[in-house]
């Protein structure tokens, strides 16, 4: 058996901040009980690691990608005046269409050369449109388009300030496009195209950044992942795919009903970790993200308008650490038998995770996920034993997000071990089946107003209401770690 390093204090999350919601699986000191199984012992749901051949992607230059364009006329406008602010042409929402039609035709079906001519960013911020070119074309997609959204600032000294929406939907593993949001600086001088100065995005709520914003990325396409790395990284991503993908397919295997056919994930350095993030109350890097994109609805789209209305669903997307699986793979050689478990954890908060507007108990979201990302391939026994002598036999379950997330390592440690030893005791007294069912029935129960639904699973999977159950997982915790 050897230390788990990337369960350690088994941190996620999954919050809700303007339209986006995160899981987060992140690591700290001080929790070596957890560790690898490297015999059997294997449950019969779980499949073992297999050696993965990559997929030919689909043709990319399909004119199929990408068509709601063309339903849309391209919007003109006339000889545009100089602005009295800074000698340009203020942008219409006229202009705006047209530059989002143009984007979406290069993109589509235009060259690496023709990209990049639509921007004067200076030769760093030139190689990364070229980098965000060549990795858009190279992933998946059945939707491949920039849709405009508004004017922010027609009139200002370095030219107008507007919103496009990125709106990309990965071929197998999106129910419908997601949503990137982009703010760009547009610089138009009388009668000359306009030439975009500056690009950002309006922050993780709209879906910014990606990894695709912040480098070159090489894509590796399998039956069940689409995976983006780093540029140069090849030989780890190659290292560490078995594990993602054993991962995967316990997950599907185990909770998906109508779980796509593919997960994205996002392998990316400590830093990039942080920046998808994007959020300072955060004080330890995170091993892992479960992330959700705003859907855009296509079919909303008023022909030559602006404005991008929202898609009832939305997507995920998964960001993992590969500096801690590529280490922790050059040290051991091996992988878990079930796949890594910041994979099985952040995939069943990717599968599980239905309407944004229901809020479950945040130690069924947490605990449930790190579980089943610890289940049968390590031993937590310990690392229970250890919280519960610091903690003491916990009088309630952890209902905070501080607790889990912005609060201290000691204290986010003990939050996630008590939720999962929730679901190690349904394990082992009712069977991995009714663990899992009380997984999913909680994750779409609404404790924001009352606990009926927390009840009603309860009844169906134990036979005990809530607080029965709750006492009686007390006295096991109490005889078993206590």
């Amino acid at each position: 058996m050897r230390p788990h390093p990337h369960v350690r204090a088994g941190r996620a999350r999954r919050v809700a901040v303007l339209g986006l919601a995160l899981a987060v699986l992140a690591g700290c000191s001080g929790c070596s009980g957890v560790e690898a199984l490297t015999g059997g012992g294997v449950p019969a749901a779980t499949l073992p690691v297999a050696p993965v051949e990559p997929v030919e992607p689909v043709e990319q230059d399909d004119p199929a990608v990408g068509t709601s364009t063309a339903s849309r006329p391209t919007a003109t406008s006339g000889a545009p005046s100089a602005s009295t602010t800074g000698g340009l042409a203020p942008m219409t929402s006229e202009d705006l269409v047209a530059l989002a039609d143009r984007m979406t035709d290069v993109l589509r079906d235009g060259s690496e050369e023709e990209w990049a001519a639509l921007f004067d960013l200076g030769e760093e911020g030139e190689e990364q449109q070229r980098a965000w070119y060549r990795a858009v074309r190279a992933v998946p997609m059945t939707v491949r388009e920039l849709l405009p959204s508004v004017v922010v600032a027609a009139d200002t000294p370095e030219g107008s300030v507007v919103e496009v929406v990125f709106a990309h939907q990965v071929e197998g593993a999106d129910p419908v496009p997601a949503r990137e949001s982009y703010r760009l600086t547009v610089r138009r001088a009388p009668g000359e195209e306009p030439v975009i100065t500056d690009v950002d995005g309006f922050g993780s709520a709209d879906g910014f950044p990606q990894l695709w914003d912040l480098r070159e990325l090489d894509v590796v396409v399998t039956q069940s992942l689409v995976v983006l790395a780093p540029d140069g990284r090849e030989d780890e991503v190659a290292a560490v795919l078995p594990g993602l993908e054993a991962a995967v397919a316990n997950v599907f295997l185990d909770f998906r009903t109508d779980a796509p056919q593919r997960l994205v994930v996002q392998l990316a350095g400590p830093d990039d970790v942080v920046a998808i993030l994007d959020d300072r109350r955060w004080q330890h890097p995170p091993l892992g993200l479960a992330i959700f994109l705003p859907g855009v609805d296509l079919e909303g789209l008023e022909p030559g308008g602006s404005g991008v209305p929202a898609a009832d669903e939305h997507v995920d997307r998964i960001v993992v650490d590969l500096d801690v699986l590529a280490a922790d793979h050059a040290e051991n050689g091996v992988t878990p038998p079930g796949g890594w478990s910041v994979m099985r954890h952040e995939g069943v908060h990717a599968v599980l995770d239905g309407d944004p507007s229901v809020s479950p108990p945040i130690w069924l979201w947490e605990g449930v996920a790190q579980w089943y990302g610890d289940r049968r391939d390590y031993v937590v026994d310990p690392w229970y034993a250890d919280v519960v002598e610091r903690i003491g036999v916990p009088e309630e379950l952890p209902t905070s997000l501080d607790q889990y997330y912005f609060g201290s390592e000691e204290e986010s440690e003990a939050a996630y071990a008590v939720s999962a030893m929730v679901f190690t005791y349904l394990d082992r007294t009712w069977g991995f089946g009714t663990a899992r069912d009380v997984g999913v029935g909680l994750s779409a129960a609404d404790t924001w107003y009352d606990d009926e639904d927390v009840d009603a699973v309860f009844l169906e999977e134990t036979g005990l209401t809530f607080a029965q159950f709750e006492a009686a997982w007390r006295d096991w915790v109490a005889a078993t770690y206590g």
